[in-house]
Order: C-alpha cells, then structure tokens, then sequence
C-alpha cells in the first residue's frame, strides 16, 4: 500500500471520528437536556393548581422539540462534511431517522420512570413492587403496560394517580380532574371525556409532525451550508 493511500486512509478515520463525536455529543445532550426538561415541567409547571393539570394535558414540554430537532438536523447537517460527499448526506439520513423517534419518546420514557418512582414512594415500595402495581393498574386501564401502556393511558386521562388508593378509586380522581377542566373551559361534563382523548391525540400528531418538519428544514439548512 503506497503512502498516499495510506495518508487518505487515515484522514478518512480522522473525519469519521470527528463525525462520530460530534453526532454522539449533540445526541447525548439534546437527550440530556429533554430529561432535565421533563423533570422540572412535572415538578413546576404540572404542580399548579388547575392550571398544571390542563398543561400536562397537552404536554406543554414537548414544544422544547422545536429548539431541539432543530438542533439534530442541523448538526446532523453540518457533520457531513467530515464523511465522503453522498455517503454523508446518507449516514446522517438513516441515523436521523432512527435516533429522531427515541429523543422524541424520551418525555414518555422519564415520565414513566418518575410515575413509579413516585408510587414506590406513597405506597412505601420498592421500585420493582412500584412498577408491577404500576403496569398492573395500565393493564386494567388500557391492556398495555410499560411506557406504551403509559402513553395510551395518557392520551385519555392526563393525570396518573400514584398511590395504590387512587387507582382503586379512579373514578373519583377522573371527576376531580374533570371538573377542574370544567371550571376552566366551562365545556359540559358528558363531553369533556371523549374531547380530551380527541385533543391530546391531535396535539400529539402535531408534536410529531413539528418534530420532523423541524428536523428536515435544519437539516438540509446544514447540507446547504457545507455544500453536501
């Protein structure tokens, strides 16, 4: 092997491990900062009175998608032009398109993990004991358990109860949270069930769409910028 090929050969290695850092390290943060916003969304936003319930709702926190995808596909963007020109453009494509589903289900994952946290915490369990009662009750609810069973149920009832007695009793807790929806949209009780449904899967579709939107615009932005 001559000396120039093995010169482009670790040039090459070169601009794949900066390419590898740079997608990681963006990655990793936009991760990292999607965690952090949850938790203190449901600390300090989902704690107010009426106010927290409605904003929990319409998970007010995934607007925070909109400054972080716009991020992704832009560094995503602008990282091709430490890979070959098309080779680029098509490894920063495919790893959009799987890494974009996981930031964006990490509100759902940390949620998940903060509701049992909080069980094992009123009931006095440990966290096994706490996410067993916690899939038991999705199970009843929405035949699904897990982080899938969370966000079917979410998507018709927005508050979780999170002590055993509550989900005994969750009648009473969909009433109260009803009438606080009544007192602040003045809608009749009959209707508030099945709109809420209705509306936190059209917020939730449009949270989506945003996401993907936001990350292509950005995205081609940075292929625009170094010309890939």
């Amino acid at each position: 092997m001559s000396s120039q090929r093995i010169s482009r050969y670790f040039l090459f290695l070169i601009k794949l491990s900066i390419y590898i850092f740079c997608t990681s390290f963006i990655f990793s943060t936009i991760v990292s900062a999607k965690i952090i916003s949850v938790k203190l969304a449901d600390k300090f936003l989902y704690s107010l009175i009426v106010f927290g319930d409605f904003l929990r709702g319409i998970e007010i926190v995934e607007l925070f998608n909109i400054v972080a995808f716009a991020v992704i596909g832009m560094v995503f963007g602008l990282a091709t032009i430490f890979l070959p020109k098309y080779l680029g453009r098509y490894v920063s494509t495919i790893l959009l398109i799987i890494l974009v589903p996981i930031i964006f289900i990490t509100t759902q994952i940390v949620r998940y993990d903060l509701w049992v946290e909080q069980v094992a915490i009123n009931d006095n369990l440990s966290l096994n004991q706490a996410e067993l009662q916690a899939n038991s009750f999705l199970k009843q609810r929405v035949r699904n358990d897990g982080i899938y069973g969370l966000y079917l149920y979410t998507a018709q009832f927005p508050i979780l109860p999170d002590k055993k007695v509550q989900m005994n009793n969750l009648d009473r807790l969909e009433k109260t949270v009803n009438s606080k929806f009544v007192r602040l949209t003045g809608v009749p009780p009959g209707v508030i069930s099945w709109s809420m449904s209705l509306c936190f899967w059209v917020i939730r579709i449009f949270y989506f769409i945003i996401t993907v939107v936001t990350t292509v615009v950005h995205f081609r932005e940075g292929l625009r910028i170094v010309k890939c």
